[in-house]
């Protein structure tokens, strides 16, 4: 069931419509049921692989909470016989059962996802290279939403054992929140604290017409962002990153360009349709990205982009490595050796290059995802801390003021170009192909170059409108999170308008679709982008 068919937007209609009509305490049934039917229109077997982990990820969850209310019961009996040594021997005794229950759900939860998603590919490599014959694991189901119920099951049992929240009681709950069909195919990342109370609470307010009204101009937003934009310029960039070979200078930067411009439309379009649907469910998730094109460096980049999986990490691998005894051992052996700094620094970049490799093998199990989204990346943060006395000695020199606009500017450029040249290799068919792509994109940039890729054959059309409309297209996503990184919204605004000047914006956005949007009896739409992690 495609989030661009009119199938889910009935689904969803019928879904709001009962959920509504139920109790207030019996709506996340209706949600369970829902996410149950969505789930079931992909995958028969896939949804039993997800209940797996969902129950397991429960009675393990029940099982260190035993743990943990126990323990809780002896210190409260014996809290005045016994001494502090025995306090602390038996303390330590069951926080290791905890531990130990958590690290075997997490490696068969990780076992499970390594299997579906990682092995054959691994497998076909090691076979090519070596001439072995290893199991390819040819029919080996991949679960829809694996990556991302996976990550957030995981979260749930680790925030039951750093007493965040109680252990859940009811089964269906936690299948409901790994399940959870707004989120199962691309996220956001929910925590269980933050999203759960929300589905199960107890009272709810009402919906609004203005709450419905804006839950809906996000939607249609999202609609715009994906059909309108997102598959229009995907055309090209298919064209440009599929048929390379065709194309060089000038044509293979103009197919990065719009494959920048239809990986963030098509992601955040995504994010604006099921954020805008969980609105009319009076459900708010956090949002997954915040202007990232405005970033001064890379790391604020990641700050921006796909927020909900870097404080995911953060949080259940990069902090708790840095805390890790190894980390803390580790720091105290360079004490003495090297400087203070270097001291403190070496463990916290060991700890990034680990999660960085994360996240590239978060992605994909091809070299050119680990080195794209993942190694790339660390380099980038690595280098540009490494490199700041120098740039700042440079600044001075140069009388460089920091906060004037035409080096924010720049700053925003250079971090922007060095995301299209990781992106390169992160849509590339393989790691190979995207150095041949770099290679023929250095080819002195003839205008002729992208007039050969405006006249290819899946391009129909005027060459000259299709180049204004990827322009106009850039500019309006530009221009929305200008202003919304200067803290306005569009939704706002436009609210605030007078009925007629609403009137035709509104038409505008029905129009916009109908007449830009990808679609009809011709037209399959292109699954998501990030479905596929």
């Amino acid at each position: 069931m495609s989030i661009t068919s009119f199938a889910f937007l009935g689904f969803v209609l019928v879904t709001l419509i009962a959920f509504r009509l139920f109790p207030v305490k019996k709506q996340w049934g209706v949600l369970l049921a829902a996410s149950v039917v969505f789930y079931l229109s992909f995958s028969i077997v896939g949804i039993f692989v997800m209940i797996g982990t969902a129950l397991l990820t429960y009675f393990a969850a029940i099982w260190v909470q035993k743990y943990k209310d126990s323990l809780s019961e002896w210190i409260k009996e014996n809290k005045k016989t016994a001494d502090k040594e025995t306090r602390k021997s038996v303390k330590a005794s069951y926080q290791k059962k905890q531990k130990l229950i958590v690290a075997g759900t997490v490696v068969i939860s990780i076992g499970i996802l390594f299997m579906c998603k990682y092995y054959k590919v691994l497998a076909t490599d090691f076979n090519d290279l070596f001439n072995t014959q290893l199991w390819t694991a040819e029919n080996i189901l991949l679960p829809l939403g694996i990556s991302y119920y996976s990550l957030q099951l995981i979260g749930y049992l680790v925030d039951v054992n750093r007493d965040i929240i109680p252990a859940e009681r009811n089964p269906l709950k936690v299948i409901l929140y790994g399940g959870f069909f707004l989120s199962i195919m691309q996220g956001p990342f929910n925590r269980y604290n933050e999203l759960m109370p929300q589905i199960c609470a107890e009272e709810r307010k009402k919906l609004t017409y203005t709450d419905f009204k804006f839950a809906v101009l996000k939607i249609v937003g999202g609609y715009i962002k994906k059909l309108c934009i997102a598959d229009q310029v995907g055309i090209i960039a298919n064209e440009v990153f599929t048929n390379y070979t065709k194309y060089e200078g000038l044509g293979i930067v103009f197919g990065v360009v719009c494959f920048a411009i239809q990986l963030y439309t098509d992601f955040s379009g995504y994010m604006d349709i099921i954020i805008g649907i969980g609105q009319l469910f009076g459900i708010n998730m956090p949002e997954n990205f915040r202007q990232p094109f405005f970033s001064r460096s890379i790391s604020e980049f990641w700050q921006k982009w796909h927020i909900t999986l870097g404080l995911w990490l953060k949080d259940y691998v990069f902090y708790p490595l840095l805390k890790s005894k190894a980390f803390k051992n580790l720091g105290k052996r360079l004490s003495g050796k090297v400087s203070k700094e270097a001291a403190r620094r070496i463990p916290t970049y060991l700890g990034m290059l680990i999660l960085w490799t994360l996240i590239g093998t978060w992605h994909g199990a091809g070299i050119n995802y680990i080195f794209s989204v993942g190694l790339l990346q660390f380099l980038y943060i690595f280098l540009g801390e490494l490199c700041d006395p120098l740039f700042a000695r440079i600044k001075k020199l140069l009388h460089i003021n920091d906060k004037k606009l035409y080096w924010h500017i720049f700053q925003s450029l250079r971090t922007t170009a060095l995301m299209m040249f990781a992106w390169v290799f992160f849509n590339a068919k393989s790691f190979i192909d995207g150095l041949n792509m770099l290679s023929r994109m250095v080819v002195f940039p003839r205008l002729k170059s992208l007039s050969d890729v405006l006249s290819s054959d899946v391009i129909n059309g005027n060459k000259f409108r299709v180049l204004i409309f990827v322009i106009i297209s850039g500019l309006m996503v530009f221009a929305i999170d200008l202003l919304h990184e200067n803290g306005k919204s569009v939704r706002t605004i436009i609210s605030q308008r007078k009925y007629p000047i609403r009137l035709a914006f509104y038409l505008v956005l029905a129009f916009t679709i109908i007449i830009f949007g990808a679609y009809g009896s011709q037209y399959v739409a292109s699954d998501f982008i990030y479905i596929v992690f």
